[in-house]
């Protein structure tokens, strides 16, 4: 076998810390352990390299075609996999290409390896922190989140999540149907790691509005794209004290509407057409930009952001936010970003309603 791998800067790293981190080395020798006929297999395992332990992260893995390669057993969507840090890749022959992800606190390590037949090897990444937010009491979440339960410790460990509250019902659809969900709606895990099993969505002509922290899924009894007024769903949601409503995008029609009705707690900045390798450039369903104001493929989160400021300086203090949505549009799968807005102090501060400090 032969393997390649180095570290990749992320975002707004120093470039000598980026120089610090960047190695690269290639490894050849005979195959070891278990080994396959037509293809062979890699024992991959990802540690965090100051306490040299195992963790959970983010795999793009292609063959030398491009296509994105699956794992067995592994929670994947479209282009990437999820593992707890330790997995057995079982490829047939020729040359991949990967990067190694845990949220945006981590370097990215990217590289190549090659499978021949009968191949068996094992390697060990380490993955470098270069900033820890929860040390300083603050709590990396994302508020657009819609994948199985059943999957959602491992995604969240992998994208190095504290707090997310699961979309588990949209519009008049749940995911509960005849079963009933759980007493416990708020889940703790990982000692300071929470998911909510009850946040909802509903898309109307004037905006999608996300609802967390409520007991049931909220009843909008087949309303249409115009009528009911957001407002009277809202008027339901609010019976919960715990409610918290975030709006999913800033430029909806509805949000000077909804601002003036003070009901929104908060609106997501970083939204889902900001991705990890491209921006979606449309306002769809909501009010456009002027794009000689916010030209390129920067105008869109230039628009989100402008809008947001307008906010401030009109003294509303809403907290800003930040949701990835992945699996709704697999067109969209290259944009998912490790988006993360940041909740200050504890997630169970105040009892248990999670969204009460957003950052």
């Amino acid at each position: 076998m032969v393997w390649n791998v180095q570290n990749v800067a992320r975002g707004r790293m120093s470039t000598w810390l980026a120089a610090l981190l960047a190695f690269g080395w290639v490894i050849a020798g005979p195959a070891t352990g278990r080994v396959l006929a037509g293809g062979g297999q890699l024992e991959l395992t990802v540690v965090d390299r100051a306490s040299g332990l195992p963790i959970a992260c983010r795999m793009h893995l292609k063959n030398a075609a491009g296509r994105p390669r699956k794992a067995k057993m592994m929670p994947f969507w479209h282009d990437h996999f999820v593992f707890p840090g330790k997995i057995t890749l079982r490829l047939p022959k020729g040359n991949y290409f990967f990067e190694l992800e845990r949220g945006p606190e981590y370097v990215t390590r990217n590289g190549h390896f090659t499978i021949n037949d009968f191949a068996g090897d094992s390697k060990e990444v380490d993955l470098v922190r270069f900033v820890d937010m929860s040390a300083r009491r603050w709590w990396s979440g994302d508020l657009h989140v819609r994948r199985p339960a059943g999957d959602i410790e491992l995604l969240m460990l992998a994208e190095d999540l504290h707090v997310v509250p699961l979309l588990t019902w949209w519009n008049d659809k749940t995911d509960w149907g005849e079963k009933p969900p759980p007493n416990e709606l708020l889940v703790r895990f990982d000692d300071n790691r929470y998911y909510h099993v009850m946040a909802g969505g509903s898309a109307r002509a004037g905006g999608t509005l996300l609802y967390f922290n409520l007991p049931k899924p909220l009843t909008l009894g087949g309303a249409g794209l115009e009528f009911p007024s957001p407002i009277a769903l809202l008027n339901a949601a609010r019976q919960y004290p715990d409610a918290w409503v975030d709006l999913s995008k800033p430029f909806w029609w509805d949000l000077p509407m909804l601002v003036a009705n003070g009901q929104i707690d908060s609106i997501q900045i970083a939204h889902s057409l900001l991705g990890r390798r491209q921006a979606i450039s449309n306002e769809k369903g909501g009010k456009p930009r002027d794009t000689m104001l916010f030209p390129g493929p920067w105008g869109n989160a230039q628009w989100s952001q402008a809008i947001y400021f307008h906010l401030l300086n009109c003294g509303l203090r809403i907290p800003p936010t930040a949701g990835a949505a992945p699996a709704w549009d697999p067109t969209r799968s290259d944009t998912t970003a490790h988006t993360c807005t940041w909740l200050a102090n504890s997630p169970t501060s105040d009892g248990g309603r999670v969204f009460a400090l957003v950052g």
